[in-house]
C-alpha cells in the first residue's frame, strides 16, 4: 500500500472546499440575523434602563415639589387666599403627569408587543 504524496493529499483537501457552499451561506446569514437581533435587544435594554431611570427621577421631583408646596402652605409661608385655584391646579397637574409617565412607562418601555403603537 502506497501512502499518498503531499501533493495528492493537498489536492484532496482543496477539492472538497468551494467558495459557493450554499449551506455555509445560509448558516452564516442566520447567524448574522441572530447577532443583529441580539445587538438590537442590548441597545433596547440600555435605552429602556435610561428612560426608566429618568422617569423615576422626574416622578420623584414632582412628588417632592408637591410635598414642599404642601409644607409651605401648611406653615403659612405661602398664602393662596388671592388665588385658591392654584394649589388645586398644581396638585391635579402633578397627579396627571405622574399617571401619564406611568402609562408611558408601562405602555412603551415595558411592553412585550412588537408594535406598541397599535
Amino acid at each position: 500500500m502506497n501512502a499518498p504524496t503531499r501533493t495528492q493529499a493537498q489536492g484532496a483537501i482543496i477539492d472538497g472546499v468551494t467558495e459557493d457552499d450554499e449551506k455555509k451561506d445560509v448558516d452564516f446569514l442566520a447567524a448574522e440575523r441572530v447577532r443583529v437581533e441580539i445587538d438590537g435587544r442590548k441597545q433596547f435594554f440600555t435605552l429602556q434602563k435610561g428612560w426608566s431611570t429618568s422617569i423615576i427621577v422626574w416622578i420623584s421631583v414632582l412628588i417632592a415639589f408637591n410635598a414642599l408646596l404642601t409644607v409651605l402652605v401648611g406653615a403659612g409661608v405661602l398664602s393662596f387666599e388671592t388665588a385658591p385655584w392654584f394649589v388645586t391646579a398644581v396638585t391635579v397637574e402633578t397627579f396627571l403627569q405622574v399617571v401619564g409617565l406611568g402609562y408611558v412607562a408601562a405602555r412603551y418601555l415595558f411592553s412585550n408587543d412588537q408594535n406598541p403603537s397599535r
